[in-house]
């Protein structure tokens, strides 16, 4: 509705005159005639008349006409939002036999009765519905509103800038809203645009945001739905548009035609109600139950006026066109389920970003009931307001404001939860739990998603910044500066939820994206983009059974595309595709990102488990290749696509398989290895993997289990790791190939280089070549490191003092994944992953120091497009001498 014009100051005359009489009592007793035949009375009441005046003219005149240029520019409280869920009809009598059950739209459900006199909300469905005889029960979807159907709402005069006002006001924001007006019988209309109502027709109007985005011929008109009024087209009738096709001016209701209105009304933070709250009929269903198997959200209270005034400025800054990134974020927060954006040049982020792609982030709205502060907003709060018909209609609105070339990306906000354990001395006369209770209250308000503008005055925005670290020292001024009482701070630490502490493996580098790699934790992926100062985690696979109980899923493989050397060219690269396959019981899912973790789908599920996963480009298209317990397997990215076989061996189709990489050779030409089960042997296909081109390349008899690529001016090689009962192993083995198209596979089973000298690890889990180095992950002897170029190269083993988990004073902690770069400096950095998490190497494996603690006294970092959640705050309070 248009923004209520303040009264700064209602006194009137009568009450400036008693004020002054008071005054005069106080400050001039003697003065005991206060008649208004009193001659400085009549000079007193002059004054006051005077006085009126000035408060009329001049002291309303700021802020009233602050919110009257607000109306003219077109600045109009958000309505109401409303909650929606999903009601489930249950059938009471079981059987076959049971009849069909219509349920008709308009049904209302509600809560038990609760506290009296509390408003209850009522959800009433906004579809029809039918419970098929057999079937036990039927999802229905429902809103917290009131359905107000082809309403009368005035008669049109033919006149431009017709306006008429909606019963029952605000209308709730969002679909389910349609004005018609009535036109002559026999009036010809597309179909679908027009309606019989009473046997009349109606033709239906296009809501505009501006009366010119109008089209020829239409019937445009602007709702305000917080103050419920609808707005035809106003025109100079001394004007005649040109390119109409004859028509004069836009299309409003004629003399006499009547105005009807479809709408919703209610709405409104009540209605977000917890998963089976909602089980009242209110409306008569015989045979039938009722619940809501999942809450209701969406709910939001109609904005506040003191809200409008602040947003208003940059509401005008930004008005109906997206060029600046601020434009987009103050676009954003136009819809009532967003409460917070932030807007990102995508390409200065990520290495996969188009040019022109502006991405922006969405916090949703989240009820606090009486908008109370000093609560906590939970990751799963954020997750369960997180709706994707909110996130469309945004992306939507965006794409229709965005200049030529631009390309909004919209997505929800991702959160990394944290909390803060402290030991707090206060005075012997304090009370403790009082202060525990507002210092933990501060904490939640200042490590907030929902940012800064939700915090009290003096909270500090040390926690809610997009990509902002937290920082020990700036939780000091929510503990000590804000609480007289405090003697000091004996303890403060912040400890962050989920970390790849134990049972790392998988470790792999997001080769084009800086300091970028991924770790997997049992069914965690986890992922740093600041070379392992803090890690995040970016999904968690799980899934339901069909029995509906949650089924454990491990991930297994890890494999994000990776580009060609330099100076080797390739048909397409696609940096942003990650591919990652999980394990639950005896079958696997793939799933894939291609916004390099930012989100994910499921791409298919095989009744077998994948072990190794690798990317190959063939003519421009991603194709990822699965190598698992019944041979190798290729998934294209097309939608709908599905995986299937290329046979490897056709003596043995269903051959199992270990390992798959893909190299690249001087020339362009891709070519793929995979490693066999039971010892089997290696196979090379140098044609991107295609079914009947694999030869084997390395006879039986070892068992391989890892591979990787190494590029070397125009050769290219392909390394294995052994793996061996327990014992000191063999070390690695190494295969040059230089032009794929010219190379003879049946000669290369006699070409392998063998690695083995001074090699005391056992098995190899991994291998990683950098440099003029080669490193090794191992089952006993930490990470070793094999200096190449040398006449007879050996394996160095690391100090046990160096840093590694040990198991016992001799053999280290098995290390299940090594990874590293070349930094801009010259320097190297290296990653460990293993069972106590992952370590950090600056120094060529000379030291090695834990890089994923969950504990730490120092900073909690933070990814540019990520935001803290609080978790549950450990706040002791003791007290000390006085």
């Amino acid at each position: 509705m248009s923004i209520p014009v303040p009264n700064l100051d209602d006194r009137s005359f009568a009450e400036l005159v008693a004020g002054a009489r008071e005054r005069i009592r106080q400050v001039a007793p003697d003065w005991t005639d206060l008649s208004v035949h009193d001659p400085g009375i009549t000079i007193m009441e002059a004054f006051a008349y005077l006085t009126d005046t000035l408060m009329y003219r001049l002291n309303r005149v700021p802020e009233k006409l602050y919110a009257v240029y607000l109306n003219l520019l077109g600045t109009s409280l958000h309505p109401p939002g409303s909650a929606e869920t999903m009601l489930e009809f249950t059938r009471l009598a079981a059987g076959g036999e049971a009849p069909e059950i219509r349920i008709p739209r308009g049904t209302q459900v509600s809560c038990p009765p609760g506290v009296p006199g509390a408003p209850q909300p009522v959800f009433t469905t906004t579809a029809a519905a039918v419970l098929p005889a057999g079937q036990a029960s039927v999802l229905v979807p429902a809103a917290d509103v009131t359905l107000y159907d082809a309403v009368p709402i005035g008669t049109g005069t033919g006149r431009p800038g017709q306006s008429f006002v909606v019963p029952n006001a605000p209308i709730v924001s969002g679909a389910g809203l349609s004005v018609a007006i009535e036109v002559p019988a026999g009036t010809r209309l597309s179909s679908g645009e027009a309606v019989l109502v009473d046997g009349k027709p109606f033709r239906y109007c296009r809501e505009v945001e501006a009366f010119a985005d109008a089209r020829p011929g239409e019937v445009p008109v602007r709702i305000d739905r917080s103050a419920g009024v609808v707005m035809f087209a106003w025109w100079d009738e001394a004007f005649v548009p040109q390119g109409t096709g004859g028509q004069e001016h836009p299309v409003v209701p004629g003399p006499g035609a009547e105005v009807r209105a479809w709408y919703r009304g209610g709405g409104g933070q009540r209605g977000n109600v917890g998963a089976g709250q909602l089980t009242v009929l209110r409306s008569p269903v015989p045979g039938v139950r009722v619940s809501n198997p999942e809450p209701a959200t969406g709910g939001r209270d109609g904005e506040a006026l003191e809200n409008a005034l602040r947003r208003a400025p940059q509401d005008f800054q930004a008005r109906d066109r997206a060029v600046t990134v601020r434009d987009y974020e103050v676009l954003a927060m136009r819809h009532g389920g967003v409460a917070r954006a932030r807007a990102f040049t995508r390409k200065e982020l990520w290495a996969f970003a188009k040019p022109g792609e502006v991405e922006v982030v969405l916090v949703p709205f989240v009820p606090r009931p009486g908008g109370a502060q000093g609560t906590p907003v939970t990751a799963a709060e954020l997750a369960g307001q997180a709706r994707g018909e909110v996130r469309d209609d945004v992306e939507r609105y965006l794409r229709r404001r965005s200049t030529v070339g631009a390309e909004p990306v919209v997505r929800w906000g991702l959160y990394k939860q944290v909390l803060v354990d402290a030991r707090i001395v206060v005075r012997p006369d304090e009370d403790a739990d009082a202060v525990k209770a507002r210092i933990t209250a501060r904490l939640n308000d200042g490590i907030s998603p929902l940012g800064p503008g939700s915090a009290p005055a003096g909270t500090g925005t040390y926690g809610s910044g997009f990509g902002k670290p937290l920082r020990v020292s700036n939780l000091y001024r929510a503990m000590e500066e804000a609480e007289p009482g405090v003697q000091y701070v004996d303890r403060v630490r912040l400890e962050v939820d989920k970390v790849p502490d134990t049972d790392a493996m998988g470790l792999v580098q997001a080769e084009g994206q800086d300091n970028t790699w991924f770790v997997a934790q049992d069914g965690l992926l986890f992922r740093t983009t600041n070379a392992g100062d803090g890690w995040e985690a970016c999904a968690e696979f799980g899934s339901v059974d069909s029995n509906g109980d949650a089924a454990t899923e491990t991930v297994r493989s890890i494999a994000p595309f990776r580009s060609p050397a330099p100076g080797r060219s390739a048909v397409g690269q696609h940096p942003g595709m990650v591919a990652v396959s999980t394990v639950a019981g005896t079958s696997s899912r793939i799933y894939i990102s291609e916004d390099l973790g930012e989100s994910w789908r499921r791409a298919a599920e095989l009744g077998f488990v994948v072990a190794d996963l690798c990317w190959v480009d063939r003519q421009g298209a991603p194709v990822l290749l699965l190598a698992g317990e019944r041979g190798l397997y290729e998934l294209p990215m097309g939608e709908g696509s599905i995986p299937v076989q290329n046979v490897v061996d056709a003596g043995q189709p269903d051959r199992g398989f270990y390992a798959v990489d893909a190299l690249v050779d001087v020339r362009g030409r891709t070519g793929v290895a995979v490693a066999a089960e039971a010892s089997a042997g290696v196979w090379l296909s140098p044609d991107a993997g295609m079914a009947g081109s694999f030869k084997r390349v390395k006879a039986a008899g070892e068992d391989i289990r890892c591979m990787t690529v190494q590029y070397d001016g125009g050769a290219s090689y392909l390394w294995l790791g052994r793996s061996v009962p327990e014992g000191s192993g063999t070390g690695c083995l190494r295969l040059k190939i230089d032009e794929l198209a010219r190379t003879d596979l049946d000669t290369l089973q006699a070409a392998w280089e063998q690695f083995g000298a001074g090699w005391t690890g056992g098995s190899c889990w991994a291998v990683h070549v950098m440099g003029n180095a080669a490193y090794a992950a191992t089952q006993s002897g930490g990470v070793l490191r094999l200096q190449l170029g040398q006449a007879s190269p050996q394996w160095s083993t690391p100090d046990v003092n160096c840093g590694l988990p040990l198991r016992d004073r001799t053999r280290f902690d098995p290390v299940r994944g090594v990874s590293g770069t070349v930094r801009d400096d010259g320097t190297q950095l290296l990653l460990a992953a293993g069972p106590k998490g992952i370590y950090r190497s600056t120094d060529n494996t000379a030291s090695w120091a834990n890089c994923t603690r969950r504990v730490v006294d120092d900073v909690v970092t933070l990814p540019e497009t990520w935001l803290f959640c609080s978790g549950g705050h450990r706040i002791e309070v003791v007290h000390g001498h006085g």
